[in-house]
């Protein structure tokens, strides 16, 4: 006989943590604020306590009700679960397709592709986006710890293109004052030289000032893309790490001349002195107030939404002073406009992205969660926060410098939320969801049903007209983050046809998942479209390989007809067909299994790659408290066929008190301790 190896335990889980939702009826609401404290040297500070800190809402003290440290290098990190969502490291790599080189750009894919390799931690989360000033931000991915489909998206977003109209426009401008129609006068006396090049130098002026309209006007659509993706962001938990690749843009632009434009400035002055003033630019000299509010707006938005824009300088080290052309002012200011009003740093005058993006998540390898009950009084509000900390002379501190009152979401804010409520694994229960996923071994990748229990009254409450839509997620997360298999199907129902089925028991949905031998977290969530009202089922389980003894979890039975039964998606390349059958008859299983006292119900577990006379069993229950309880599964019939057996049980419990319970099936391998153990819990009504 095989070793035992790759039994499956199925059970239905629910984080602890969650994240605080606003409803119109709750008045108290956690803010948890993430807060990093960095030592002169780039070092994070360890060992503060919670007397270290002192928080402020809108310049009033107030009291820290909870704290935790999260420190990103330490074993217990790895180990913990669930991490709280607030200290849980979340990244955008937002390339710049505006300001950017198609060199740049090739410099910056490769550092994100080493940061995603080797940079992030398993648990990490990333997105990847970009963002264009013709075409707007587009998220490619959500927040996700896989980086298979994060590493494809950073390798081919959307192609530079790079078009710049005023160029027609000058030349459309200069070919309105041809040289034969300009003013003639006496060649001898010399003035003919002086007024064409006045004329040409005013004509240069205005083509000049177009040209710093239309890319002033360039900078703030983009200032203003950032600060609505950084509104977008608010509603996800935790400080979010905005990873800008950029050459970045004319700071002029924006606040002014250069001071080391000294030929600029003694041409201005001239200009004045002689009386001139017309051609002065004074945005040019003094800035634009309109695109300095539009970056102040943007900042507030970063710094609301606890996100904090780190910019890259693609460029590499920037040449000052040019061997034939002398001094050249060649800046790297835009990005630091950009930056440091959100807490933020450019990385720059380096052409080794890959080592300052390394020093980026060292700094931020601790994190102190501070939490405290803030009111609910306006929806969209802002409310400023401040941390001190003592115990750290010498350190800098970032923390989130304030956050929103919750409000409507919209599309993109809605993508997020769904997302993130599959990584954190976040209990949603206005739709209530019982989850079952078992794997089938075969000679590929096993077979792998999932059967979701849908609550129809849930599914159906507040409907308003005869049709409900609802969408159905499942993803197959491994241990390492990366997503092996998916489904997604949109579910139409008429209400008028099936509405007194549904509402009768609920809708029972199957569907089935490929996937190679390893450890899984099935992740199931279902949202209404018409209500927006959401439930999420999560359900672990290990999958064998083909030629190791297995024992599946077992299988309740129950009678045909009581559900709302729809077919979904089939992924399984081998065609095995319906797994759930005895002799050839199919049964339905049950995801969520409800007994009574003195009701009898029968289940079947099966075991792969091993005969009935090659292993013993044994049953068990543990009631509520956690103590085992007397009534046991009584075996009433053993099946052998090809590579499984099947045992067949009926069970009736006697004295079990109401709540959940837990059925064990224990395998042993006959004369050996090896042994695995299946299974399931019980609701006992």
């Amino acid at each position: 006989m095989r070793p035992l190896v790759g039994i499956a335990s199925v059970s239905l889980l629910f984080a602890a943590t969650a994240v605080a939702q606003v409803h119109e009826t709750i008045h108290v609401n956690l803010v948890e604020v993430p807060v990093t404290v960095v030592s002169r040297a780039g070092d994070p500070v360890r060992g503060l306590k919670k007397e270290n800190f002192e928080l402020f809402d809108q310049r009033k003290k107030v009291a820290i009700t909870s704290f935790d440290v999260i420190d990103f290098s330490s074993p217990d990190y790895k180990r913990a679960s669930p991490l709280n969502p607030a200290a849980r490291r979340s990244f955008l790599l937002l390339f710049d397709l505006s300001f950017a080189s198609p060199v740049g750009l090739t410099k910056a894919k490769e550092a994100a592709l080493n940061f995603i390799a080797r940079g992030m931690q398993q648990r990490d989360l990333a997105a990847i986006g970009t963002i264009d000033v013709q075409r707007g931000f587009r998220l490619l991915t959500a927040f996700t710890t896989d980086r298979n489909i994060l590493s494809a998206a950073v390798a081919s977003p959307r192609s530079f293109q790079s078009s710049d109209p005023l160029q027609i426009a000058g030349t459309e401008i200069t070919d309105l004052v041809p040289s034969s129609n300009l003013p003639v006068t006496d060649s001898s006396s010399g003035r003919f030289d002086d007024v064409a090049a006045d004329i040409n130098a005013e004509i240069q002026r205005g083509q000049n000032r177009l040209n710093d309209q239309f890319n002033r006007a360039r900078i703030e659509r983009q200032v203003n893309l950032l600060g609505g993706l950084a509104r977008t962001l608010r509603m996800l938990p935790g400080r979010k790490e905005v990873v800008f690749f950029s050459e970045g843009f004319d700071p002029r632009l924006v606040r002014g001349r250069d001071v080391r434009a000294s030929g600029e400035a003694m041409e201005e002055m001239s200009q004045v002195e002689t009386g001139e003033v017309w051609k002065v630019d004074t945005d040019n000299r003094y800035g634009d107030t309109q695109s300095l509010s539009a970056v102040e707006q943007m900042a507030r938005f970063f710094r609301g939404s606890d996100v904090v824009l780190n910019a890259v300088d693609i460029e590499g080290v920037r040449v000052q002073n040019d061997a034939q052309n002398g001094a050249t002012i060649n800046s790297n200011d835009g990005l630091f406009l950009l930056s440091n009003p959100t807490g933020g740093e450019v990385f720059h005058n380096s052409n080794d992205l890959s080592r300052d993006l390394d020093r980026m998540l060292r700094q931020q390898e601790v994190v102190y969660v501070l939490g405290f009950q803030a009111p609910t009084t306006k929806q969209g509000q802002f409310h400023a926060l401040k941390v001190r900390v003592d115990g750290a002379p010498g350190a800098r501190v970032f923390h989130r410098a304030g956050y929103y009152e919750a409000g409507a979401e919209n599309d993109l804010e809605r993508t997020l939320s769904n997302a993130e409520i599959v990584l954190n694994d976040i209990p949603q229960n206005d739709v209530r969801v019982a989850a079952l996923a078992a794997p089938f071994p075969t000679t590929g990748n096993a077979q792998v049903p999932v059967i979701l229990e849908i609550n129809g009254d849930d599914l159906a409450a507040g409907a308003k007209s005869n049709r409900i839509t609802a969408d159905i997620y499942i993803y197959a997360f491994d241990d390492q983050g990366l997503v092996h298999d998916r489904i997604y199907q949109r579910l139409s129902l008429d209400l008028t046809k099936v509405g007194e089925k549904l509402r009768e028991r609920g809708l029972k949905y199957y569907a089935t998942l490929s996937l190679p031998a390893g450890k899984y977290s099935i992740k199931s969530l279902v949202r209404t479209i018409e209500t927006d009202r959401k439930g999420y089922a999560r359900t672990d389980l290990t999958v064998p390989g083909p030629d190791d003894v297995a024992v599946l979890p077992p299988f309740f039975f129950e009678a045909p007809g009581q559900w709302l039964m729809v077919k979904g998606a089939s992924h399984d390349k081998t065609n095995s067909g319906y797994p759930f059958q005895i002799n050839g008859e199919p049964f339905i299983p049950s995801a969520e299994v409800q007994v009574k006292n003195g009701q009898v119900r029968q289940f079947a577990v099966f075991v792969y790659n091993a005969t009935p006379d090659e292993v013993a069993w044994e049953t068990s229950i543990s009631d509520a408290s956690g103590g085992a309880h007397g009534t046991e599964p009584r075996l009433v019939r053993e099946l052998a066929g090809q590579d499984v057996t099947k045992l067949m049980f009926q069970y009736a419990p006697e004295h079990l008190g109401q709540g959940v319970a837990r059925l064990d099936v224990t395998v042993r391998k006959k004369g050996s301790a090896d042994f695995r153990k299946a299974t399931v819990p019980l609701n006992v009504e």
